[in-house]
C-alpha cells in the first residue's frame, strides 16, 4: 500500500495563523522604529543648523543676515519627510523640522531647538 506524503489542511492553517500573529506583531514595530529613525535624522540636521548659527554670530555678532530678519546661514534642503526653517533675532534663533502631512512622520509633530539649548518635540524617545 502507498502511503501519500505531505501536509494536511490543518498544519497549512496553523502555519498561516502563526505567521499572521508574527506580522501582526512585527508590522508596527518596524514602522515606529522607521518614524524614530526619521525623527533622529531631522533632528541632527536641525543640531547642526543650529551650530551653523552658532559659528556665523561668533564671526558677526548677530544670527541676522545683515540685519534682516533672514539668518545668516541658508536652512537645510528640506528631505522626503521634514521641511527645516529657521526664525531669527538679532540675539536669538528658533530652528524647527516641521513633519510634512502626508508623509509618515505627519503624525510625529514638529522638532525645534532655540539658542538657549530648550528642545521641543520628542527628543527623548
Amino acid at each position: 500500500m502507498n502511503k501519500q506524503q505531505g501536509f494536511t489542511l490543518i498544519e497549512l492553517m496553523i502555519v498561516v495563523a502563526i505567521l499572521g500573529i508574527l506580522l501582526a506583531i512585527a508590522v508596527p514595530q518596524y514602522s515606529s522604529y522607521v518614524v524614530k529613525t526619521r525623527r533622529v535624522d531631522a533632528q541632527q540636521e536641525i543640531v547642526s543648523y543650529g551650530q551653523s548659527l552658532e559659528r556665523y554670530y561668533t564671526a558677526n555678532g548677530t544670527y541676522q543676515n545683515s540685519g534682516a530678519t533672514a539668518c545668516g546661514v541658508a536652512a537645510p534642503t528640506a528631505s522626503t519627510y521634514y521641511t527645516f526653517s529657521g526664525n531669527c533675532g538679532a540675539n536669538s534663533y528658533t530652528v524647527t523640522a516641521t513633519a510634512k502631512s502626508g508623509a509618515s512622520q505627519a503624525s510625529d509633530g514638529n522638532q525645534s531647538i532655540t539658542n538657549t539649548g530648550l528642545k521641543t518635540g520628542k527628543w527623548s524617545q
